[in-house]
This record gives structure tokens, sequence and C-alpha cells, in this order.
């Protein structure tokens, strides 16, 4: 034990010396340092939306059919609706005022400004109530899709909000005018400016194929993936895109969507061989694919979170892995994504690359050589915890698999997560 602790922290010096100075100079960078602080301030809502989120999607049939008939369904799922569904509002808005606060500029009308955009941006859908034409915005531009384009906007609104303000291009009243007053028409010229050029865009984009800003992002993202397969190794590049997607803020819908049909269709095939008592046919599933890469979310947070919980010595983690525990035992790791963060952070980008992609790999090897049974396809809801998952859809041995990876995952997390432990115990000490 004494030489496995030596060698980590020989492992964790070396890392030290190498990660810590770019993670300092990346700390440097306003626009880096406003999306951290726009996506930890999230953090209260995406908690919120995530216990509702267990609460009417939790894998007991029992009680989601006794949710359903008393009618609550609907309405518990309204937190998660107006926090998940509208994130990119959220995080628009938190990462407009984090800039707003770096660039000592308007903490109030940036950030409004900055979901006036998005609303903007976003295209209109209508229905008809009672022969009358109703319009409403969609979810799917300003949720979770819409992340990569609420960081966008966020960032190019502040930085020509700033910009504007600086070059003096305002209306000024005259001394004696009270300041709320005389503040609102400073911001006039930059919310006119800034709002006309955000319509002009979103008239170009109507013009296109695409229709809308939104779409053109993710349509773009994901012709290079039109020719992924389902092959292993395919699969695990959609393993590897998942991470490196989140970690840049970007949800990886982008790239599932596109096989996830494919998969689908694989579970359904290995279901119905399963009921006949034929041999199962397919080791790669959406079900194998999500329950081996998303060990507690994208990243396989689980082993990390664990860690942050029981044996991290700053407050700030060990109080961010206690709220986020429950979450990412039920797959939802946005918390501790956001919170710590993952995203952006670049000591933490090795571990969430290569924890995912190692339980992925040894899960498929492990199937291959028949130490554990090809997943049966069981429409379980993603929310299922781990371990659970592999007793239902394989047995006992995958069950047991599950925790060997979690235990591996954790030791890859390890030094990564101490790394950023230390700096945030230093941090307390130094605001003490």
């Amino acid at each position: 034990m004494q030489s496995f602790n030596k060698g980590l922290d020989k492992f964790q010096a070396y890392l030290e010396k190498w990660i810590s100075p770019i993670a300092a100079r990346m700390g440097q960078s306003v626009l880096l340092t406003s999306i951290k602080e726009g996506m930890i301030s999230t953090l209260p809502f995406l908690i919120l939306g995530s216990l509702f989120s267990i609460i009417t999607s939790f894998p007991y049939t029992p009680w989601t059919t006794w949710l359903a008939k008393q009618g609550f369904t609907e309405f518990l799922n309204l937190p998660y609706q107006f926090t998940m569904n509208t994130l990119g509002i959220i995080v628009a808005f938190f990462t407009a005022r984090a800039y707003a606060k770096a660039k000592q500029s308007d903490t109030a009308v940036l950030p409004v400004l900055a979901v006036v955009v998005m609303f903007i941006l976003a295209p209109l859908h209508s229905f008809n109530v009672n022969k009358v034409a109703t319009l409403f915005i969609g979810f799917e531009n300003i949720g979770v899709k819409g992340l990569f384009m609420a960081l966008l906007v966020a960032l190019m609104v502040g930085s020509a909000y700033v910009h504007i303000i600086k070059a003096n291009w305002t209306i000024k009243m005259p001394d004696g005018v009270p300041s709320t007053i005389s503040e609102s028409f400073k911001s006039l010229v930059p919310v006119i400016i800034i709002s006309t050029v955000a319509l002009v865009i979103r008239y170009l984009f109507s013009l296109t194929s695409f229709g809308d800003l939104n779409t053109a992002i993710y349509s773009m993202l994901q012709m290079p993936l039109m020719k992924i397969g389902t092959s292993p190794w395919a699969i695990a590049l959609v393993v590897l895109l998942n991470s490196l997607f989140f970690f840049f803020g970007i949800h990886s819908l982008a790239i599932n969507s596109i096989v996830m049909p494919v998969l689908y269709a694989l579970d359904f095939q290995n279901l119905a061989a399963y009921k006949l008592g034929h041999a199962i046919p397919n080791i790669v599933t959406w079900r194998f694919f999500y329950m081996t890469s998303k060990i507690g979310g994208t990243g396989c947070a689980l082993g990390l979170v664990i860690f942050l919980a029981f044996f991290a010595k700053s407050k700030q983690f060990k109080t961010l892995g206690r709220i986020s525990l429950p979450a990412v035992i039920f797959n939802t790791d946005e918390p501790v994504i956001f919170g710590m963060p993952i995203a952006l952070n670049p000591i933490m980008f090795i571990p969430f690359v290569l924890a995912p992609l190692v339980s992925f790999g040894l899960s498929y090897g492990a199937t291959v050589v028949g130490w554990v049974k090809p997943v049966i396809g069981l429409a379980l809801p993603e929310q299922t915890p781990v371990i659970l998952t592999g007793l239902l859809q394989s047995g006992p041995a995958f069950a047991i698999l599950q925790v060997i990876v979690i235990i591996i995952t954790s030791l890859i997390y390890l030094p990564f997560a101490r790394i950023a432990d230390k700096q945030a115990l230093a941090n307390e000490q130094q605001d003490k």
C-alpha cells in the first residue's frame, strides 16, 4: 500500500508540474472564466431538475404507475421541464453576468440582453386553439441542446455590449437625472444594436435549409459523424466524442441522436431473441453503450463523486460530492460536471475522457470472452442505477463487472481529483 501511495504521489507531482501551469494560464482567460462561473451558477437549478427527474423516473414500476394514475407525474415533471429544458437560457444569463463582472460592466442589463437574444434566435412554432394561431418557443433550442449556442450568445453579446459602451455609443442624460434612469438610457443604444444584429442573423438563417442558428450548429457537428457505424471501434469513438463534447459544454445529444436509432434496433433484436430462448445476437446495443460508458453519467463520474463525497479535504468539493451523489447514482452528473466544474477544467480532461473508454472497452472484452452475458435489451429508464442494470440486463456476473469498473474508474480519477481538491483546499485556507 505504501508503494502504491508513493507511486500515486509521484504521478500527482508530475501532473501538477505540467497541468497546473496550463490550468493557471487558462484561469486568466476572461472567456473561460466566464463560462466556468456561469456553469457553476446553474448548479441549484441542475440539482432541482435532477431531483425531480429521479422522483418521476425511479426504476420501480409500481411507483411510476401510481404517480401516473394519481395525475402527479405531469406536475412533478415541471421542475425538470423548466430547468433542464431551459438550461440554455439559464446558462446564457449567468455566463453573460460573469462576463459583465469580469469586465466591470452592467451586471443587470447585459445578462437579460443575452436571454433576449437567445429568444430572438429561437424559431417560433404555432398551433391552433379554437382556430386561432398561438405562437410558442420549443424547448429544443433553449434547453440542453441549445447549451453551446447559449455560451456563444453570452460571450458575443457580452463582448459587443462592452465594446459599444467603451466606444461611448450611448445616450448621456444631464446631471441631476436619477442614476436608475441614466443607466437605463446608457444601455439603450447597445441593446438596440445587438438585438437588431440578432434579428438579421435569424433572418439570414431562416433563408437556409437549416432554418435557425442552433439547427445549423448541430447539423454541422453531425455531418462528420454520419458514417459512424455500430462496430465496437465506432461506438468507442462515440464514447470519446460524448466526453469531448460535454467537456466543451456541448451536449452529447448531437452525437447520440445519430447512433441511437440503430442501437435501439439492436436492443429490440436482443430482446426478441431472449423471449424466444435464442442466443443473444448483439453485444453493442444502446443499453450496453449506456450502462458501460455512462456509469454515473457522461465520463463515468460515479467514482469521482464517491471520492469527493467521502475523501475530499476541501469543504467545497466534499459538499458538492454529497449533494451530487444521489443524482449521480441515477446517472445524472450535470451537477458535478458544471458544479466542480469538469467542463473546461484542464485538470479533469484526461480522466473524463479516459474513464468511459476504459469502462466500455473492459465491458466489451468481458462479453466477447464470455465472462458476462450480452445484455438482453430491456427498455429500462436511463436513470436506472448501475449494478441494478447489470443484474436486470445480464445477470450477477455483469453486476460484479460493474463494481470492478467503478473501482477502476475511481482510480483513474483519483490523482486528478486530488490535485483539484488540493487547490480548492488551498483557496479555502487563503480566504480564512
